[in-house]
């Protein structure tokens, strides 16, 4: 899920993102008022201090992070979509109506589910629909064949 209107940086780590700060590639947001949120909070406070480093003049946080947004809130608020967690439940809805945003990586069809590739080194995680995932061949992710090649190689 995400903010309405936010900003998603193209990144897989919070390490990815500290790196695309610091790169500059957000510079020209630094005087305006930049809202960093995650799941439980802790992540904002590193990306925080990196803002802020890097000339950041107003960084702000959503206290408690997602998690107590959506408690307090549910879907009433600016938040849109499921959140992801790093568990076994994958995505966590605050209400039934929540909005689907997320999309298969075979057809484009909405989906919030997360199928973990069928690579047995591989650690990613495929989008797919109900509809692909009962495909074996689909639950294998992008990085898949160039992690295969490489385990041969060694």
């Amino acid at each position: 899920g995400k903010f309405k209107n936010a900003i998603i940086p193209d990144v897989t780590t919070s390490r990815d993102f500290v790196a695309e700060i610091e790169s500059g590639k957000y510079d020209h947001l630094k005087d305006k008022p930049i809202v960093t949120y995650c799941t439980g909070g802790i992540r904002c406070e590193i990306l925080t201090s990196v803002m802020k480093n890097r000339g950041f003049n107003e960084v702000y946080q959503v206290k408690g992070g997602i998690v107590r947004y959506g408690k307090d809130r549910g879907d009433a608020g600016l938040w849109e979509g499921s959140l992801y967690t790093f568990d076994a439940r994958m995505a966590l809805d605050f209400t039934a109506d929540a909005k689907v945003i997320g999309e298969c990586e075979k057809c484009a069809a909405p989906t919030k589910e997360f199928y973990n590739c069928h690579t047995p080194t591989c650690h990613q995680l495929v989008l797919l629909c109900d509809t692909c995932s009962l495909e074996d061949r689909n639950r294998t992710c992008i990085h898949a064949p160039a992690q295969h090649d490489f385990e041969m190689s060694q």
